[in-house]
This record gives structure tokens, sequence and C-alpha cells, in this order.
């Protein structure tokens, strides 16, 4: 029971007399224990205590602009979330902020950029529940995540990327910061096409391209000379593998590897920004995703693979619940914008670009604080 005289401290009186014989009224008549009017505790813990503020929502599903989490140092000064390098995650995830500005800090094929159209809130799009990924790329349906014609093109695209990169040392020194992100997706389709169900004219070796490309990423490329002349021995052996042939005095190659050990999340979550921004940046209208259909198909299948990899045993989220639930829906909905490049339907696509958007933002919300 509450004394009266907190009643006179805690509410301001403004007369009183009046406020006195009020309480000295009220307290003869209710009694400890009344039924008839309400215990006076709360509304005065209420009065005292103002109500805690809304919290913020962590996630902007359709915002570009994002408040930027800044994790804790490591004891080593280096930025660690969840024993993963700060450098995986990005600032801004896949955001564009609407404009059409080239695709960094690569551009892919095509620079024919649609007129700028702004892209329906991200919503949850009706798709069904996706299933939890198998470790170890075991039960990984590849022929309808990634075809093998799309890998191969994806292959050949690195390849030519290679080719024009490693023509001299000038060439290297402009380029040897982003080498990695495509060498690193070049190992990791390897990996793909070797637990692949459909063929590929060097599938034979594919195990021997993951270990060349991953020969890439194994120490970090420095500018000059020296690691020029050190990557011309794997990337020769490379071009001669995809030319259908095996290289000579290689050394032998475990049949199959997790990816998560030539490939690393950084380079890949990279590969798949490139892919968003290069979608975002040339597929603003239905008839500019008429023009750029192939090439839309392609990188929406990349994005799906990327998706699906990541998820695999070695990248430490295969029995992580919440991250499934991010990058399954993300998976879905890049084969969803599959469909709607092949059907031609703008608004189908627009609506997948943006959940890939949603489950971005919402994944690097959780997972970089």
């Amino acid at each position: 029971m509450n004394k009266p005289s907190r009643h006179r401290y805690r509410k301001p009186i403004r007369n009183f007399s009046l406020a006195t014989g009020t309480l000295l009224t009220l307290f003869l008549f209710t009694g400890c224990g009344g039924n008839d009017a309400p215990a006076p505790a709360p509304a005065q813990q209420q009065a005292q205590t103002p109500a805690p503020a809304a919290a913020t929502p962590q996630v902007a599903q359709s915002t570009p602009t994002e408040t930027k989490p800044t994790p804790a140092p490591a004891n080593d000064g280096q930025k660690m979330i969840d024993g993963i390098p700060y450098d995986v995650w990005f600032d801004n995830p896949l955001a564009v902020a609407g404009d059409n500005q080239s695709v960094q800090p690569v551009a892919l094929p095509g620079n024919n950029v649609a007129a700028n159209t702004t892209p329906a809130p991200a919503g949850e799009m009706k798709t069904e529940t996706a299933q939890a990924s198998a470790g170890g790329g075991s039960g990984a349906d590849w022929k309808t995540i990634i075809p093998m014609p799309i890998l191969e093109s994806q292959v050949k695209d690195i390849r030519n990327r290679l080719t024009k990169n490693m023509q001299s040392v000038g060439t290297y020194n402009t380029s040897y910061l982003e080498i990695p992100t495509f060498t690193a997706t070049l190992a990791a389709l390897a990996e793909v096409a070797n637990q692949h169900s459909e063929d590929v004219g060097w599938k034979k070796n594919a195990k021997y391209l993951r270990e060349l490309a991953a020969a890439f990423t194994a120490e970090p490329l420095m500018r000059g000379a020296k690691s020029y002349r050190a990557m011309q021995v794997p990337y020769e052996q490379i071009i001669v593998i995809l030319n259908g042939s095996a290289p000579a005095g290689l050394p032998e190659a475990d049949d199959k590897k997790p990816i998560a050990e030539v490939a690393s999340m950084g380079d890949l979550m990279k590969r798949a920004d490139i892919a968003y921004k290069w979608l975002k940046s040339n597929v603003g209208s239905a008839d500019a995703l008429k023009a750029e259909k192939e090439k839309v198909i392609e990188e929406a299948h990349l994005l799906a693979a990327i998706s699906k990899i990541i998820t695999l045993e070695g990248y430490g989220y295969v029995d992580d619940k919440g991250f499934l639930g991010h990058a399954n829906p993300m998976q879905e909905a890049c084969l969803k914008m599959v469909e709607a490049a092949k059907n031609d339907n703008f608004q189908e696509f627009d609506q997948g670009m943006s959940r890939v958007y949603k489950s971005c933002t919402e994944c690097h919300s959780e997972y970089k604080e």
C-alpha cells in the first residue's frame, strides 16, 4: 500500500489544502487492497519514470544509406567480427544510392546504363521456404543454381580478364588489387564444376584449376616484377587447363575440397557486390532488361551460386539458422530474377533485386555488429 505522503511529493500540487483533503479521503474510503479503484502504484511509477524511446530499427530495408557500425578492434589491432576479418564486410553492402555510377572496382561487360528508376520498397517475395544447406556441398543442386553453360561463361570472362591483367608488369601493377576477387571466384567455380552433374571440357582437370586459381590468393599480391613473375606460372597453367589439356608436373590435388579452403568469403562477397551493382546500374527498365537479358541471367545465376557457397561447410555458418535465414532467401530471389529475365518481366526482376538488397542489409546489420 502506498502512503499518501508519496502522492503529495510525486505529483505537483497547485492547491495544498485541496490536495491534502483529497488524499485523506481516498485513504479512508479505499483502505488496503481495495477493489473499487486500481492500485495507484503503476501510475505513480509511470509518472516518475518516462517511457523508453522506441528502438530504432537496425535494418533499413529499402533505404541505401545506413549508420555504419564500428566493430571493436581485436587485441592485435585488426578488426574482427565473430572471428572473421572486418574486410569481409562492406560498410554499405550492395547499396548504390539509386544512382547510375559505374561499377567499382571494375565494370562487367556492357556499358549501356539504363534510365534510372527508383526500386520498389524491399518486401517479402512469395517464395518457398529455403532448406538448410548441407555441409561440404552435398545436396547442392548446382545444375539449377548455376547451369554448366553459365558457369563456363563466367570462367571464360575471368580467363579474358586475367589475360589482360597478366600481359606485362605494367598491366599487372594497375590491376593486382582486383585480381584476387576474380581468381577466388574462379577457384570456387572450379570446385562447383567438380561437383556438378553436367560436364565441361576441362572438368577432368577441375581440381587442378581450383588449386592454381587459389595460388593467386595464397599470399597477398604485391606491386612489382617479382610478384608478377611468381603469378605467371599458375596463370599460364590455368590457360593450358582451360584449353583442354593438363600441364606437366602439377602436384597431386585432392579430388574434392571444401570451397572455403580455396576462396575466402571476403573475395566472394566482393564479387557478389560487383554483380549486384552492375545489375542495378544497367537494368533499370523493361527495355534494359531485354537488351541485357543474357548477361542479367549470368550474373543472377552467379549471385545464386555465391549465396549457396557461403552457406557450405568451412565458412562457419552451416548450422547458423539466422545466417541461413538471410542467405537462402537471397538464393531464391536470384533464381526468381533469372526466370523474370527469361520472361522479360521487369516488375518481378525488380522485386528480386529488392529482396537481394534486403537479405544483404539485414545480414550485414546482424552479423557486422
